[in-house]
């Protein structure tokens, strides 16, 4: 796609923006200012690299348009030479300037400090692998992403460029993903080292989506049980993880409760863990469509025919979403949540509720919103997965947390400082849900 070079006039006031930008950068007060001065500079900086960043694009698509003629190499080649970036770096670099190829409002946006390199990249990601046809549909939709791009934070931004790019191979590229699976399991290895300097032993195992959540299940089950023995009293969290994974691997300690909740029936008939896999009801009915979602509960796609055979040998559970994301049909009500009530959370959210934080859901707590000593209840509309981290700034830290019946969550300060108010319910995607079973 053709770019115009910016008209004087235009050249002229962008000009003067920036140099309004760096002199408020200059004389900003770093050493005494307060609050207000951090989020002036940073959105300031923000601005000005933004603006440096698509020079870089620029200068990117020049370098390759001269390469032909000789004087330019690879395009990666300045930003290596000139520019003092790593390998990665420079290939990350070109990667930008195609994507602003195909997407010219992206790059408007990058200029204007709209967006960052960083949605850039994270469009990179989801659209590496995709055939032409797929990677035309995506861009055909830069409209609606980069309506997206400006509000959202960079990791819920990169989440949907994988749940739109998933939702786009799975209607077109249906073989390559089942093809995707196989490759995956081919390529799956374990390492083994010794780390010379202190003396520990690492064990790198690198698994297929299916095959590590089937890993993961067993770990998870395990760990449950053993925090809930005495004898685990006195480790830390890490040892009983460990001591976890040597009981998987080695086929020691199955007896006793093997799930998070051992208060409710526990194991699967076949006394395996449970693994629990996401699929809309539409996909697992039809077949795959727009809206699809077929992944495991960390949200690693699947595609629709693995979960098919999955379902095969397995107890399927429904859990019914409606379009507000609202599950219905789970457990009861009680002091800590039901596994029904776990495995409906899980199919909401792919991990913990703060809106900047990328912690699976398998590490969550379950977070009572209105605590139940102060009447709350042990029901999905007061429950939210969150991690340690954020679950201490909500009990200890003086963060609070509201929540609304269509899932929106509002996240305060302690100086009362609002510094979220939007859905926290993550899958399926926002303004695509599945409408359940009829």
């Amino acid at each position: 796609m053709p770019h115009t070079a910016p008209t004087t006039a235009d050249a002229t006031t962008e000009f003067a923006d920036l140099l309004r930008v760096m002199n408020r950068l200059a004389s900003a007060d770093l050493v005494n200012g307060g609050r207000d001065v951090v989020d002036a500079v940073f959105t300031d900086v923000r601005r000005m690299r933004g603006w440096v960043d698509s020079i870089e694009v620029q200068a990117t698509r020049l370098a390759r348009r001269l390469r032909p003629t000789g004087e330019s190499g690879a395009a990666e080649q300045p930003h290596i030479s000139r520019g003092g970036r790593s390998t990665a770096g420079a290939r990350a670099a070109a990667d930008r300037s195609d994507i602003c190829d195909q997407m010219p409002l992206f790059e408007q946006a990058l200029s204007g400090g709209d967006v960052t390199t960083d949605h850039l990249d994270a469009v990179a990601r989801a659209v590496k692998g995709l055939s032409l046809d797929a990677r035309r549909a995506f861009t055909q939709r830069q409209d609606d992403l980069l309506r997206h791009a400006r509000t959202e934070s960079v990791d819920t931004f990169a989440r949907r460029c994988r749940d739109t790019a998933r939702a786009i191979a799975s209607q077109l590229d249906a073989r390559a993903e089942a093809d995707r699976l196989t490759r995956q399991r081919r390529n799956s290895k374990v390492r083994q080292w010794l780390d010379q300097s202190t003396g520990m032993g690492h064990t790198h195992i690198e698994l297929d989506p299916e095959r590590h959540a089937a890993l993961l299940a067993a770990l998870d089950a395990r760990v449950a049980s053993r925090r809930q023995s005495d004898h685990s009293s006195d480790m830390s969290f890490n040892e009983v993880q460990v001591a976890a994974l040597l009981d998987v691997l080695t086929g020691r300690g199955s007896d006793g409760p093997s799930t998070a909740d051992a208060g409710d029936s526990a194991e699967p008939r076949s006394g395996l863990p449970e693994i629990s896999v996401i699929v809309d009801w539409r996909t697992l009915s039809q077949g795959v469509h727009a809206s699809t979602v077929c992944e495991t509960v960390d949200g690693i796609a699947l595609p629709a025919q693995t979960v098919a055979r999955l379902c095969c040998d397995a107890e399927v559970l429904p859990v019914v979403m409606r379009g507000t994301a609202e599950v219905l049909h789970v457990g009861r009500s009680r002091r800590v949540a039901t596994r029904a009530q776990r495995r409906a959370l899980a199919a909401m959210h792919r991990g913990c509720a703060h809106p900047n934080c990328t912690r699976r859901f398998r590490v969550c707590q379950i977070h009572h919103v209105v605590p139940w000593e102060r009447g709350g209840t042990t029901d999905l509309a007061n429950l939210l997965p969150l991690c340690t981290e954020h679950h201490h700034l909500v009990h200890e830290g003086g963060w609070t947390i509201q929540l609304s019946d269509d899932r929106r969550v509002r996240w305060t300060t302690p100086d009362g400082t609002v510094i979220h108010n939007g859905v926290s319910a993550d899958r399926p995607p926002p303004g695509e849900p599945d409408r359940g079973p009829p």
